[in-house]
């Protein structure tokens, strides 16, 4: 009688083999290598999780402190570029400033609105150079925001054009003088104008600012003329004009101080 031999052990041992050369031979390969560490990580993860926990937690630290210096780096990069913005307009304004006028830049802090005022605040005062007394502020294109009327040692306010409140002298380019008073929105009008102006004044002119106040300089433009009435019943001309500057987009400006 003859014996059945197992050879199952010798299969095993011979597949083994196999592929050990196999895997030999292929050991730099990106499968190979991605086996093997996921195999790795298996069994760290099943025989030292504490090692494993740790890691993720110093990686989880790790993860939120570039996350941290990103955003305050995204911040600087957001002040450095409205800097850039800020003296570009600055350049480009001075190569056209009237040499009369004595100019200092302010940062504008934030605007504030009441039931009487519109008002924004500078951040410079009089130990900056502006005087104590009211003199007119202008954008970076040269047109009117409005006046200071309170002036601190290192901040000041500044009532804006677009109040009910705020009047001032005006002349066409034909030196036609009235008096510009806001109204809503951006428009306001250009009060007593007599009608024998009538053909004399033309929609799409400026008005700028007189010399008949302490408060502005000369020539500084106020606003456009965007439309013209002749209305029998009135004793005058009825004009509608629109504000230059924009109001709403301001971040640094001009106190003229002559």
């Amino acid at each position: 009688m003859f014996k059945k031999y197992n050879n199952s052990g010798l299969l095993i041992f011979v597949l083994c083999s196999f592929f050990s050369v196999l895997i030999f031979i292929n050991k730099d390969s990106f499968f190979i290598k991605k086996s093997i560490s996921n195999i790795s990580n298996l069994f760290h993860l099943l025989f030292k999780p504490k090692i494993i926990i740790s890691n993720l937690e110093v990686m989880e630290s790790e993860n939120d402190s570039l996350i941290s210096q990103l955003k305050k780096v995204t911040i600087e990069n957001k002040i450095l570029r409205q800097r850039i913005r800020d003296a570009q307009d600055y350049y480009k304004y001075t190569q056209k400033t009237d040499d009369s006028y004595n100019l200092i830049v302010a940062r504008v802090l934030n605007h504030s609105m009441s039931m009487s005022s519109k008002v924004l605040n500078l951040d410079k005062g009089f130990s900056n150079g502006i005087p104590k007394k009211s003199k007119a502020v202008i954008n970076y294109d040269g047109n009117l925001i409005g006046r200071t009327f309170f002036v601190d040692k290192n901040k000041s306010q500044v009532h804006k054009i677009n109040d009910r409140n705020f009047h001032v002298f005006v002349k066409t380019n034909k030196n036609i003088k009235g008096q510009f008073t806001y109204k809503s929105g951006n428009r306001g009008v250009l009060e007593s104008v007599a009608k024998k102006y009538y053909d004399d004044i033309i929609i799409g002119d400026t008005i700028f600012t007189t010399s008949a106040s302490n408060i502005y300089v000369e020539n500084i433009p106020v606003a456009k003329i965007i439309n013209i009435e002749n209305i029998a019943a009135k004793h005058e001309l009825d004009i509608t004009v629109e504000i230059l500057a924009n109001l709403n987009t301001i971040r640094n400006v001009f106190v003229v101080s002559k």
